[in-house]
């Protein structure tokens, strides 16, 4: 079966990635949660730590110019037309995100997130684990190194594995749109 690409990636200077993590780490965080309303707190799906940039951050440019160009490259063609604010997540041992979509397409709210953008913003190598995989009829591991910006249709269900040893650092930044139709 053939079908478009099912990621972008476009990669940043390490020192990016480093000043991120020093300026978001300040940020107060809380327990991640799910659901269209965010009230959800289940960690045997999700556990790992958040904490949220205001909207408007220095950032935010890098993560949109990756979703738009993987979205005109792809030929995923979404119809884009606001973000979500920037999402900085911590995990640590036995942390984890097992399979979900970003999307709530059943909600009947008036836009769906269309687009995912992730950066990975510290070297694998600093933590065991925590592999980010994106399913489509396959599982298939996403070769991020520190800095790698990886953009996806918000549709296509995604995890992270338990990071095992370590910590593990990612901002992500969704795009919304009109409903999908």
């Amino acid at each position: 079966m053939s079908h478009l690409p099912i990621w972008y990636i476009h990669t940043i200077p390490p020192e990016v990635c480093d000043k991120l993590v020093a300026e978001l780490s300040t940020l107060p965080g809380k327990d991640a949660t799910m659901g269209i309303a965010g009230d959800q707190l289940q960690h045997s799906t999700r556990n790992t730590n958040v904490r949220f940039a205001h909207k408007g951050h220095w950032f935010e440019e890098a993560l949109k110019h990756t979703a738009d160009r993987g979205n005109a490259e792809c030929k995923w063609e979404y119809h884009v037309t606001g973000s979500e604010a920037i999402q900085f997540a911590e995990y640590g041992v036995d942390q984890h995100y097992h399979w979900h979509t970003d999307t709530f397409t059943l909600a009947g709210g008036p836009t769906d997130r269309k687009l995912t953008a992730v950066c990975l913003l510290n070297d694998p190598s600093e933590f065991e684990g925590g592999e980010f995989q994106v399913r489509l009829y396959n599982d298939y591991p996403a070769p991020l190194t520190k800095g790698s910006i990886i953009a996806f249709p918000s549709i296509l269900e995604h995890r992270v594995t338990p990071v095992l040893s370590g910590v593990r650092y990612s901002a992500t930044m969704w795009f919304n749109g009109p409903r999908f139709r």
